[in-house]
Parts: structure tokens; C-alpha cells; sequence
């Protein structure tokens, strides 16, 4: 009975791990992890392109702030040097096989704003291939990852809330942006990721 119970309990943490056969699951990013939002490592005037960050010297990136009117994206290009400046997604792959990562679900929220909350639900493409995990020698499992940069907020949504500023708080506000990245494993299973908040402080046109 025992041996019964430890076969079937290696069974149900097989399932899990490979996503239970479709439908999202992913135990809080077990499987498939978000794990932030960067800054670049090595800041480049353009064209040269920006160092993307790497492993464990990846630094966060705590935030952005925007001026309705001005600024069009998020991340935007706040230094004017002609390319965007942090705003790299981290992501980590746990499964013994490869993952296609296929967008960012972007929910945003605006306390205060007279609009229901989220007041803006987006999907970005986000096609990425990520390989398996590795497993070494001595059996030390190691997750491979990949960082990349989108623009999570776009020119449409920063376009709507300029054009709607009578139904958001007075500036300056906060908003917070919600994401989460979606992926499908090479046995056709599904995940949805953990989920990450990053804050935006809003300012008002500039006059």
C-alpha cells in the first residue's frame, strides 16, 4: 500500500509539472516563472543596441512615470538617446522540455479613476522561444532564461487615457500595471505565469 501511495503521488507531480494537460495551470510560476521586469545592463547611444541583462546581475526595474501628452509608450525613451530604456521581461522555464511564449496579458489599474478597474485589458505578442531545463552531472537542475523588451503599455492606450483625463484622477496619479506572460510547451500544454505589478506614476500635459 505504501509503494502504491508513492506511485501515485509521482504521477500527480508529473502532471503538474508538465501543466496537467493544458488549461493554465502553472502553481504560482513552478513550472513557467515571471520573474520581473529589468533595466538594460549597459546603457548604448543608438543604433548600438543596449546590453540586455544576464543571470543574477540583472538589476529590477522599479518603475516608470509618463506625461499625458508626451510620452507614448511604456517603457518610453526617457533619456531621448533614440531607443527604449529599461522595460526587459524575465522569464525562467523549470520543464524538461522547450516553451513557445506567445504574449503578455497587460490588465491596468488606476485607483480613483472613474472607470471600472482595470480600466485597460491589452494582449501583446510576445513570440519567444525558450530550451528546457538543464540538468548537469551531479544532478543540479538549472532553469534557462531569457530576458526581452516590449513595449507593455502602447501608443493607444497612453492615447486613451489623454483623451479621457476627466475620468482619471487628479495628476499626479499612480497606476499600476498588471502582466502576465502566456506559453505553450512542445507537448502542447499551456501556461499562464505568475503574475507581476509594475508602477507607473502619471503626470499631467506639460504647459
Amino acid at each position: 500500500m505504501k509503494r502504491q501511495r508513492m506511485v501515485m503521488m509521482a504521477a500527480c507531480f508529473a502532471l503538474a509539472s508538465c501543466g496537467g494537460g493544458g488549461g493554465g495551470s502553472n502553481d504560482n510560476g513552478v513550472a513557467l516563472r515571471f520573474s520581473g521586469v529589468f533595466q538594460e545592463t549597459q546603457e548604448q547611444v543608438a543604433p548600438a543596441a543596449d546590453q540586455f541583462p544576464e543571470g543574477n546581475d540583472a538589476v529590477g526595474d522599479t518603475g516608470a512615470f509618463i506625461t499625458l501628452g508626451s510620452d507614448q509608450t511604456v517603457p518610453g525613451d526617457r533619456n531621448n538617446d533614440g531607443d527604449l530604456d529599461g522595460g526587459f521581461l524575465g522569464v525562467e522555464n523549470n520543464l524538461d522540455q522547450s516553451v513557445n511564449l506567445q504574449t503578455v496579458k497587460v490588465e491596468l489599474f488606476i485607483p480613483g479613476a472613474k472607470l471600472n478597474n482595470p480600466v485597460v485589458t491589452d494582449s501583446i505578442p510576445f513570440p519567444i522561444s525558450m530550451p528546457p531545463a538543464s540538468v548537469d552531472d551531479q544532478g543540479v537542475r538549472t532553469t534557462s532564461k531569457t530576458f526581452a523588451q516590449t513595449v507593455f503599455v502602447g501608443a493607444d492606450v497612453i492615447a486613451f487615457l489623454t483623451q479621457n483625463q476627466t475620468l482619471l484622477p487628479a495628476p499626479p496619479f499612480n497606476m499600476t500595471v498588471v502582466m502576465t506572460i502566456t506559453g505553450i510547451s512542445d507537448s502542447g500544454d499551456s501556461f499562464d505565469t505568475n503574475e507581476i505589478s509594475y508602477p507607473v506614476t502619471v503626470f499631467g500635459p506639460s504647459l
